[in-house]
């Protein structure tokens, strides 16, 4: 992956492209910072850019081809669960409250996610809101920033999200490494998630729920 957007494959004995694909578009400020996570015949990225009023998300790449194979919005558009997290401008707001916040929401990837092959979940921590201190403009608790989210590794449907800073008015983000673990929790074996978290306290997540 590159700074200007571009994924691309290199044949493995001679370094020639194999193809070429453009994810990030840096005319509206994307960008690509992170390394990809490759998973069985795909590999999967985030963009950054939240505080140039990008509206972030996550896609995986085919292997073979190049094109497209899913993309997860860390934004949710209209109709999408998590939209009303991102609330109507309430009366007397005078101009500070944006009612299209969610479409400049921020939540950026810019640390690689995780993947549990047993689970077949690939796992990953979305950044700040946008802006990230004027955070009247955007009421309400600005999902799916400062979370971390499980997508099916094959579609990219959201199996669960859990957010560690709603309404982030500090740019606290959540783009720390998911840590996988298998280990006993009250005398029972059980899949954990285990998070430091850039707003001060370490979580232990179940990581089949959330």
């Amino acid at each position: 992956t590159a700074l200007d957007g571009r994924m691309f494959a290199l044949d493995k004995e001679t370094g020639s492209p194999a193809w070429e694909q453009t994810i990030a578009d840096p005319a509206v400020a994307e960008t690509i910072t992170v390394a990809p996570l490759v998973v069985k015949d795909q590999a999967t990225t985030g963009i950054a850019g939240a505080e140039y009023g990008i509206r972030g998300f996550i896609q995986a790449t085919d292997l073979n081809t190049g094109k497209q194979k899913w993309k997860f919005y860390t934004i949710p558009g209209p109709g999408e669960p998590g939209h009303d997290s991102w609330q109507a401008c309430p009366p007397g707001s005078k101009g500070f409250c944006d009612p299209d916040a969610w479409k400049h929401g921020g939540g950026s990837i810019w640390v690689t996610g995780s993947y549990d092959p047993a689970l077949n979940l690939t796992y990953w921590g979305v950044g700040n809101a946008g802006p990230d201190w004027n955070n009247d403009q955007r009421p309400g608790d600005n999902l799916y920033t400062d979370s971390v989210v499980a997508l099916d590794a094959d579609t990219g449907k959201l199996k669960w999200h859990f957010q560690f800073t709603p309404h982030d008015s500090y740019d606290y983000d959540s783009v720390q490494i998911p840590v996988l673990v298998d280990m006993n929790w009250n005398g029972t074996p059980v899949k954990l998630m285990l998070w430091g978290n850039r707003n001060g306290y370490f979580y232990v997540l179940d990581r089949e729920t959330g």
